[in-house]
């Protein structure tokens, strides 16, 4: 079930995600490419995510590693941001550093919803 509201959160999730890739991929690590390959990891995974619909104990546990996965790269992206620069005055491209956070927001809401998705079903099988 593809048309479930999870769906449509992981979905903003993965286009935040992807965007991130491209960011990183473009601006921060353009020396280093496995960076670049990294980041792009959490939208390959939340698009993997999306269609495994029918598991949704696994579609909570992957998004759990996918928010980690962000977090660590967040930290990476904002360790090297602040050793490229080198100002202390305000810079867009801490702006772009948002974008995981909203892809993480995207995915916890995700996983609010599968969670009561997973308990409405428990619920209707014990009424059988």
């Amino acid at each position: 079930m593809l048309q479930r509201i999870q769906t449509v959160y992981m979905f903003l999730g993965f286009l935040a995600a992807l965007f991130y890739a491209y960011f990183v991929y473009f601006e921060i690590f353009t020396d280093n490419q496995l960076y670049g390959f990294a980041a792009g990891m959490p939208a390959l995974l939340i698009l993997i995510n999306i269609f495994l619909y029918k598991n949704r104990k696994w579609q909570i546990k992957l998004n759990i590693l996918i928010t980690f996965v962000l977090i660590v790269l967040l930290g990476l992206s904002i360790y090297q941001v602040g050793l490229l620069s080198g100002e202390k005055s305000f810079s867009e491209k801490d702006i772009k550093l948002l974008v995981p956070v909203i892809s993480i927001v995207f995915l916890l809401i995700a996983n609010k919803y599968i969670k009561r998705d997973e308990r409405l079903v428990k619920s209707v099988d014990r009424i059988r």
